[in-house]
């Protein structure tokens, strides 16, 4: 499994050598999504876009973007591969709308193991320095795992973000890991607590964040509590792991021999330097190809390189927050991603979004079946007051749909207390 890790020499491939690989891998990748997937068979007919056209990247321009409520709708995986690998990702994403993505073996293998074993290694780690993993799992999760995991990273530990502070912070330091990984709001309230109780963690080394968007004086914060560098990571559930920051911090190397990223807007190819959303399509996983997926997110290409000498391009995806805090009556403040992660495993739930317009108000949107209604209220409320200590009064709305912010982001959660006051925590 070491010798897999030759991957890291993609990364100082000339950029003629880099871009006739990426043309490979996207030919293979439309072939067979056409051959063996009806829906993109008569979605590139329909556009007159046969994958035995293409002759340059450049030419995935004239391919349909497609959206989660399309995939979402139609069926994208290729059923010889199928039933053959089970793996999968389940994610309810920036938008708020549950969906799975399925794997054959070879891209899980790379996507959630090679891959970000590349980027960790190449920030200073090595293959077995311990990294203490934050996960929304919940307080009774046991780190069973499968039998890669297990072998392969038995130099990880999972913490669950549900445990008490007290308990996190004993735990590490029994694990006494040299990194962590995790949410950056969850890691800026960790901070917060250590701060506050005069904690030091002197052997951790490395921060990595990722799922949302960290801001400056978020990094800054985290950095100064931990006395630890902070690198932070551009990923999803469908794609894992996208792009990442290396120890220049010039910007976030895109993971090229795994995706083609494109910076749109109203369709159109944006300048360099400009801010568009971001339309992502895999090189790797043939059992659900997302070819032009349209992300919800917004970013910005560089045009220049890294002053590391990495081959692969630079991007950054663009400031604004996706979700923000619930804070208590006591003052106390959760991470969103308390609540998300929970949420969406709720059956039928098809959007959601959660709002704090009160010291003690919580409401929830609900984008749901009338037949289904009831049954997630029962469910929700119990999740909100569970993670609320109940604590806030809960109301529970049914809604046909749940509009976006003015600058096209969705919240999946809000806090309108801090909106009002442009209070930043």
């Amino acid at each position: 499994m070491v010798s897999k890790l030759n991957i890291r020499q993609n990364l100082h491939l000339s950029r003629e050598e880099l871009d006739i690989y990426r043309l490979k891998l996207l030919k293979n990748q439309l072939r067979k999504a056409y051959k063996n997937i009806p829906f993109y068979k008569n979605t590139f007919d329909q556009f007159d876009v046969n994958p035995s056209k293409l002759k340059s990247i450049n030419d995935l321009s004239i391919y349909p973007i497609i959206t989660k409520e399309i995939v979402r709708s139609n069926n994208l995986n290729n059923h010889k591969l199928f039933f053959r690998n089970k793996l999968k990702s389940h994610t309810s994403g920036s938008t708020g709308q549950p969906m799975w993505t399925y794997y054959n073996l070879e891209s899980w293998i790379r996507k959630k193991y090679l891959v970000k074993a590349r980027a960790r290694m190449e920030c200073g780690l090595k293959l077995f320095d311990k990294i203490a993993l934050f996960e929304s799992a919940a307080k009774n999760y046991k780190q069973n795992g499968n039998f890669l995991f297990r072998n392969f990273n038995s130099h990880y530990k999972m913490f669950s973000i549900f445990e008490t502070n007290d308990n996190i912070v004993q735990k590490l330091i029994e694990f006494s890991p040299k990194a962590l990984y995790g949410f950056p709001s969850y890691l800026f309230q960790l901070g917060q607590f250590i701060v506050k109780n005069n904690y030091k963690f002197n052997q951790v080394k490395e921060i990595f964040t990722s799922s949302e968007y960290l801001q400056d004086n978020m990094r800054k914060y985290i950095e100064n509590s931990f006395n630890a560098e902070v690198f932070d990571i551009y990923g999803s559930t469908e794609f894992k792991e996208v792009a990442w920051e290396c120890e220049k911090h010039e910007g976030y190397h895109i993971n090229e021999d795994e995706v083609i990223i494109e910076i749109l807007n109203e369709g159109k190819t944006v300048e360099y330097g400009e801010v568009g959303n971001i339309v992502i399509t895999d090189l790797r996983n043939t059992t659900m190809p997302l070819i032009r997926y349209q992300m919800y997110d917004k970013g910005i290409l560089l045009k220049e390189k890294c002053s590391c000498g990495r081959t692969f391009s630079l991007m950054r995806p663009y400031a604004g927050r996706s979700s923000e805090y619930i804070i208590l009556p006591n003052n106390e403040i959760l991470s969103p991603y308390l609540f998300t992660t929970s949420i969406e495993k709720i059956d039928g739930l098809q959007q959601y979004q959660i709002i704090q317009a009160g010291e003690t108000k919580l409401s929830a949107n609900v984008v749901c079946s009338r037949e289904n209604f009831s049954r997630i209220v029962v469910a929700l409320k119990d999740i909100l007051s569970r993670i609320t200590n109940c604590k806030m009064e809960i109301k529970i709305e049914r809604k046909t749909f749940i509009n976006v912010e003015k600058n096209g982001k969705f919240k999946v959660v809000r806090n309108l207390l801090l909106e009002q006051k442009d209070i930043k925590i």
